[in-house]
């Protein structure tokens, strides 16, 4: 749960994605086939929930409380705290920070932008019963903002200015699956934002 493993067969070059990351548990017990290599890649972590490189070879890791991490490179030991975004973030069940983008011309344009549950009643990271988390279900919203990196942190980048702008603010939703989901910019330039169906998974809707 705490760090990110990669499986890869011997002759193919790592270039790029990490494939698989949410399913360490799983894959923590099973042999190898033959030929394959188990590496783990970066540590330190709990609940990670994205990867995103950036084009100057930083590696942001979002978790699911609200913590954007960075590490400044695949070689870095020990991350930086980017961000701290729990006090907004409701962490409960699926709900929590789930989508995370860079900015294709980082640290140019030095923009993070993160797409979470947003507790705007205050829930903290449970639901009170009543009106209890599967059946009423604790309301919440969600969030997408853009996050902008400190040039003058050290070192520089791996931080924010403290300061949220936020993009849009909608998804109002009651069941605690699905609230939000993922942030990906498209070959045109683009920011493109999905959003769960926040239906029930216990029932009907």
């Amino acid at each position: 749960m705490g760090e990110l493993r990669h499986r890869s067969y011997r002759p193919v070059v790592i270039i790029g994605a990490i494939v698989g990351i949410l399913a360490v548990g799983a894959l923590a017990g099973q042999a190898l086939p033959p030929d394959f290599i188990d590496q783990t890649v970066l540590s330190g972590l709990t609940l990670p929930t994205n990867v995103e490189f950036a084009p100057d070879g930083r590696v942001f890791v979002a978790e699911k409380s609200g913590i954007v991490k960075v590490f400044d490179s695949i070689s870095d030991p020990t991350p930086d705290v980017f961000a701290d975004l729990s006090a907004n973030v409701h962490n409960y069940y699926d709900r929590g920070l789930l989508g995370l983008a860079i900015h294709p011309n980082f640290p140019t344009q030095p923009y993070v932008y993160v797409l979470y549950t947003y507790d705007v009643l205050g829930w903290g990271d449970t639901c009170p019963d009543p009106p209890g988390g599967t059946t009423d279900g604790c309301v919440v919203s969600g969030r997408l903002s853009m996050l902008t990196a400190d040039a003058n942190a050290s070192p520089p980048f791996s931080s924010w200015t403290g300061v949220e702008e936020v993009l849009i603010e909608d998804w109002c939703q009651q069941f605690p699956s699905h609230s939000i989901g993922d942030l990906e910019f498209g070959s045109d330039g683009a920011l493109y934002v999905s959003g769960g169906d926040g239906a029930s998974f216990t029932q009907v809707d």
